[in-house]
């Protein structure tokens, strides 16, 4: 153990006192854990440059108050004493969750680990590979990899050197926000993505939630709000009619073309993931000149892989180019060479044909249980957001409230008569009784 946290230039009283009280502090945090061993007093005395007395007279107190005990022939370990926690000093207690709806996992099932562990260990082999740094931009081979994996997917047209990495949304958004420019106001396709909002905002640009009906951003209000970027989020929409679709992109791709400075930003969030509409490509496919693509693979790996990807229209690629060494690459190295592999080897497209399967049946599952429970209750069904919104009578706040008290985790929106239930991170076998439970919080 290494006992660089001690400081014992400065303080009052004896040495050895100050010694003591600083692991004792270091116990008490977590620093040091239970069962931990103690450096050898001589390796303590040569590491802090003090005498052999000093720490032997700390040990020796620290076995007394019971914080340590000395073993023979083995040397001092922590025998442990209760820790300071957030939960010590807080009246609010957070309680485990035991169904979770909010969006932020995937249930055990529809998690392609034991592949993902194996292509991963295969990186690792490469060490020549890892003793290297990453590219700003992100790994070249796996920016060719997603180049064809998005245009079989989804029809986006790109390059590899239009693509750019990022480890989630957030990371590219920031990127894109610093080469577009300040000065934009953007218009929000449904206006409730919070994160993107916030980011815009901390670059000083301003944003608008849109009104949008089943196709999308409604033309009218689009002209009407001012706005020179417009912010497309398919999986926010619901029954799709094909037709109207088409008629309404046209209107978008009019609206970008009436002034240079417009642009389209598309969150193709879990786009691949249809799997009853009937599926349509990514706005980019028809309208890639002013159209920045977004995609990730939260729900499509593990919601801890932190990958995401922005295919940039040619005249954004410029301006980033440019700039791009004063990026830090945020996306690991291990991880974008895992997942070029992961896609070359055919097992991304093998996965996703399972988790279309395995989505339908629980979403076939998740409406019926939902309508059964609470048949006063409307909702809406976002497919590839593996989301339901539903209507309710009372708060929605206190809803939250009261279903976070009973161990239930719900996603927050910014409407008080609706909650939204993602059912992603809820096994199929956990469907009625997790949404049984939820309604006795109703």
């Amino acid at each position: 153990m290494l006992l660089d946290f001690i400081n014992l230039k400065n303080g009052e009283g004896a040495v050895y006192l100050r010694l003591y009280g600083q692991i004792t502090a270091a116990v008490k945090s977590g620093i040091i854990k239970q069962g931990e061993k103690l450096p050898s007093i001589r390796e303590a005395a040569a590491q802090l440059n003090v005498s052999r007395t000093t720490v032997e007279n700390a040990y020796l107190k620290l076995c007394i108050e019971g914080t340590a005990e000395s073993l023979p022939q083995r040397g001092y370990f922590i025998r442990g004493i209760k820790r300071f926690s957030v939960s010590d000093t807080s009246d609010i207690k957070e309680k485990t969750v035991k169904y979770d709806f909010s969006g932020r996992s995937i249930d055990v099932g529809a998690a392609d680990t034991e592949i993902w562990k194996k292509t991963v260990r295969e990186i690792l082999r490469n060490t020549r590979e890892l003793t290297s740094y990453g590219e700003a931009q992100g790994e070249t081979a796996l920016r060719a990899a997603l180049a064809d994996y998005t245009y079989k997917a989804r029809g986006v047209l790109a390059k590899a050197e239009n693509i750019v990495i990022g480890a989630g949304v957030g990371p590219l958004l920031n990127i894109l926000c610093g080469i577009m420019g300040r000065g934009r106001a953007v218009a929000m396709e449904n206006g409730d993505f919070k994160q993107a909002s916030s980011i815009f905002s901390d670059y000083g640009i301003k944003t608008f939630a849109l009104k949008s009906d089943k196709n999308g951003a409604v033309l009218d209000e689009l002209e009407k709000s001012g706005a020179d970027v417009l912010f497309l989020q398919p999986s926010a929409l619901s029954k799709i009619s094909v037709t109207g679709l088409a008629a309404r992109r046209n209107g978008f791709i009019n609206w970008a073309e009436a002034e240079s400075k417009r642009l389209i930003i598309e969150d193709d969030y879990n786009g691949e993931l249809r799997y009853t509409a009937r599926s349509v490509t990514a706005f980019q496919a028809v309208y890639p000149e002013k159209t920045v693509y977004i995609g990730s693979f939260s729900k499509l790996l593990l919601p801890s892989v932190r990958i995401a990807y922005m295919v940039l229209p040619p005249f954004l690629c410029e301006r980033f180019v440019k700039r791009r060494d004063i990026y830090n690459q945020t996306c690991g190295k291990v991880e974008q060479l895992a997942l070029k592999e992961y896609i070359e080897t055919g097992a991304l497209e093998k996965h996703l044909r399972r988790l279309r399967k395995l989505y339908s049946e629980k979403s076939r599952v998740f409406c019926r249980v939902l309508s059964e429970l609470l048949p006063n209750n409307r909702y809406v069904l976002y497919e590839s957001a593996l989301t339901a919104a539903v209507k309710v009578c009372g708060s929605a706040d206190e809803i939250y409230k009261t279903a976070r008290n009973a161990g239930i985790a719900l996603a927050k929106t910014d409407k008080s008569d609706e909650i939204r239930l993602c059912f992603a991170g809820i096994a199929e076998k956990d469907i009625y009784p997790a949404l049984k439970a939820l309604t006795e919080c109703l």
